[in-house]
């Protein structure tokens, strides 16, 4: 018996049968998945403040030449206040030769903040136009990377109306400063540097020698202060560059030195 014309495929002028509809989906869908972005993330463990800045700044003009991919900076600090270039020194509950830590002016925006050990850093060094994302965009989604890592350890986190960061009730526990550049003239790239901050299990007894973010009326918590008990870092780590590829869209490798490549490469 003859195939019914339902079971034949449609032919071109070759004669080859063309794919079927659920084919050339599944195909657009392979394509588009081979074409997600890299975004290389790298473990710099403890590095000092003015270190991981030059480091930042001179990845950022790689990125905008093209000759690096998106990439992801995850260390921890050494005891630094750091604070944007407005009012400097004005959120000070003691003179700054008494915090303990040097008080840094840094070039991202936000107020005076603490960064130390047990306190996770993120600075995302990545091409905005490429990404599509405007300045407004990117912080969310910071934000939302932040809150997906925290809920799988189980707690739950949000967003305070014309605040940034992210909150639990009244308290931070984890706070976002970025910097955005047009980098390579007016037709170069968007760059960013800077980033987030998560308390892990920080030592919370150093925020009390400043008023955080400028926020007079909050406070502060981190991951070990709501479980009890806080997870191991690299875990935290680990998850938070995860997450940070599902929100962005992001194909994430873990590399141990920075890649370069041709200019133009990654633009």
């Amino acid at each position: 018996m003859p195939a019914s014309r339902h079971s034949q495929r449609p032919r071109g002028s070759s004669g080859e049968a063309r794919p079927s509809a659920k084919e050339s989906r599944a195909g657009r869908t392979s394509a588009r998945a081979a074409a997600v972005p890299i975004c290389e993330v790298h473990w710099l463990g403890r590095v000092e403040y003015g270190e991981a800045s030059s480091l930042q700044r001179e990845l950022a003009e790689v990125r905008a030449a093209g000759e690096l991919p998106d990439t992801l900076l995850l260390l921890e600090h050494p005891p630094v206040y750091t604070t944007g270039k407005r009012n400097v020194g004005s959120n000070l509950r003691h003179p700054a030769e008494m915090l303990g830590a040097p008080l840094v002016v840094s070039d991202r925006g936000g107020d005076i903040t603490f960064h130390g050990p047990g306190q996770l850093i993120a600075y995302p060094i990545i091409d905005l136009r490429g990404a599509g994302l405007g300045v407004v965009d990117y912080v969310r989604n910071l934000e939302e990377v932040i809150i997906r890592t925290l809920r799988d350890f189980g707690i739950e986190s949000g967003l305070e109306c014309g605040l940034t960061g992210v909150w639990i009730g009244s308290d931070k526990i984890a706070a976002i400063g970025v910097r955005v550049r047009r980098l390579g003239g007016a037709g170069g790239a968007w760059v960013t540097t800077h980033g987030l901050a998560v308390n892990v299990d920080v030592d919370l007894g150093w925020f009390e020698h400043i008023v955080p973010c400028g926020i007079a009326d909050r406070g502060v918590t981190s991951m070990k202060k709501e479980l009890g008990n806080a997870p191991a870092f690299s875990e935290v780590a680990d998850r938070l560059a995860e997450q940070f590829g599902e929100v962005f869209r992001r194909e994430m490798r873990f590399a141990r030195g920075i890649t370069r490549a041709p200019r133009s490469a990654f633009v």
